[in-house]
């Protein structure tokens, strides 16, 4: 996955927090995964492309105490720092 790598050497010249890598790829797992189902659901899909999805198909590792320290130290942070345009 090129945004994978991306995210990886990106992460450590920008000095991005284990925790907040680890959280854009559990996005980008579930995210992939639900593409690959939706194209295994297809009456259009052929065997070989059912076959491909159902191994792309994962459940990323699940951390809620990392969720949860993303979502205070890097969102919650945010909250009415910004302003539409009126």
């Amino acid at each position: 996955m090129a945004y994978g790598q991306l995210i990886l050497e990106g992460s450590a010249i920008d000095h991005v927090s284990d925790d907040m890598v680890e959280q854009i790829f559990d996005f980008m797992i579930r995210d992939f995964s639900k593409y690959a189902l939706q194209l295994y659901s297809k009456p259009s899909s052929t065997q070989q492309q059912m076959d491909l999805c159902l191994k792309m198909i994962q459940k990323p590792a699940d951390c809620p105490e990392r969720f949860e320290k993303i979502w205070e130290t890097c969102v919650y942070t945010q909250k009415d720092a910004y302003k539409m345009n009126e």
